[in-house]
């Protein structure tokens, strides 16, 4: 048996090791919690299924990355606690960023073929435990994440979006906020505005631009010469906009300084080169793909996800997965 990886340490109260069960079902390995009240809305949990299968595929062995995907997603909605899940994931097969883009993450090796069979079989099992996957064509699961925090404030939901991609910052509001993913989900932190100012400087309105200005290596998206963070959170808070700051080159210069200022001004006077817009129009998170909150809700009984994780060869986080996934008859209906 491997030793405990930083996931399991999230849950370490919790055995990993499945005992036999009798009729091919296991009893909950805790007591279910206490019945909650009403909320005041209801809240839907979106993950980035990439994300999780990529830390879970770099801390456990191999063959033991789909326990440890499930080990993560256990614990992150036992921590949420949401009356909905979804997960999305980057579309395999196309990138409409990189169409626009060719350049678009072209720094990274291809991904290991065993990542890419995680994934595949870490969707599968979601859909087969009744948790809605999402996956549009041509986009990523950011895509998916930022269409789910728009489709739940129209219905007057509250979102949790689970990730580690910080282009996820952009889409807080009052109803919505991002569970940053780390080492471990004690290790996580939830952003809502306040904390985003605090620690980054800027509104979430406001990050698009700044991660714009400040590029992302990461993406292979280069910012303005010599703009790093600190600059860029000091010329939004000097301005509304990076519009209206070069609408004010002389202000402009006097926030970055003099070469800094004139190398933003001098890229935004060509907007088909300028890198500006070229990180702003692929940092932009689409908000309008179709997410059905109805198929999110929590409606699998806890002993047939048990039973389906069984049949998967997961019978060590069964347990686990029903108490955080299944349905709670104690649960009121969300409020219309």
């Amino acid at each position: 048996m491997d030793t405990p990886s930083l996931f399991d340490a999230d849950l370490r109260p919790v055995a990993v090791a499945a005992p036999a069960a009798p009729a091919g079902l296991e009893a909950p390995r805790r007591e279910q919690p206490p019945p909650r009240p009403a909320p005041a809305c209801p809240v839907v949990l979106a993950v980035d299924g990439n994300s999780l299968a990529h830390r879970a595929f770099h801390a456990y062995p191999q063959s033991e990355a789909l326990r440890g995907f499930c080990v993560l997603l256990a614990a992150i909605a036992d921590r949420v606690g949401p009356d909905g899940t979804l997960v999305g994931f980057d579309c395999p097969q196309r990138s409409v960023r990189r169409e626009q883009w060719p350049a678009y993450k072209a720094q990274r090796p291809p991904k290991d073929p065993a990542l890419c069979q995680i994934i595949e079989r870490a969707g599968a099992l979601l859909a087969d435990l009744g948790v809605p996957v999402v996956v549009a064509r041509g986009w990523e699961a950011d895509d998916v994440l930022g269409s789910a925090a728009a489709t739940a404030e129209a219905s007057g939901w509250s979102c949790v979006l689970a990730t580690s991609d910080r282009d996820a910052y952009a889409q807080i509001s009052p109803t919505t906020s991002v569970l940053r993913l780390r080492s471990g989900v004690d290790r996580a932190v939830e952003y809502h505005a306040e904390r985003l100012v605090a620690e980054v400087g800027v509104p979430p309105g406001q990050y698009v631009e700044f991660a714009a200005l400040r590029g992302d290596a990461s993406d292979n998206l280069p910012g303005i010469p010599g703009l790093g963070p600190a600059r860029a959170a000091a010329l939004l808070r000097a301005y509304p906009s990076v519009a209206s700051a070069v609408a004010d080159p002389l202000g402009c210069r006097s926030v970055l300084g003099r070469t800094v200022g004139q190398a933003l001004l001098d890229d935004v006077a060509d907007p088909a080169m300028s890198r500006f817009v070229r990180n702003v129009a692929l940092m932009t998170v689409r908000r309008d793909l179709p997410v059905d909150l109805a198929a999110c809700r929590r409606r699998v009984p806890p002993a047939q996800i048990q039973s389906r994780l069984h049949a998967h060869g997961l019978g060590g986080v069964a347990g686990r997965l029903a108490v955080a996934l299944a349905a709670r008859p104690d649960w009121p209906p969300p409020p219309v």
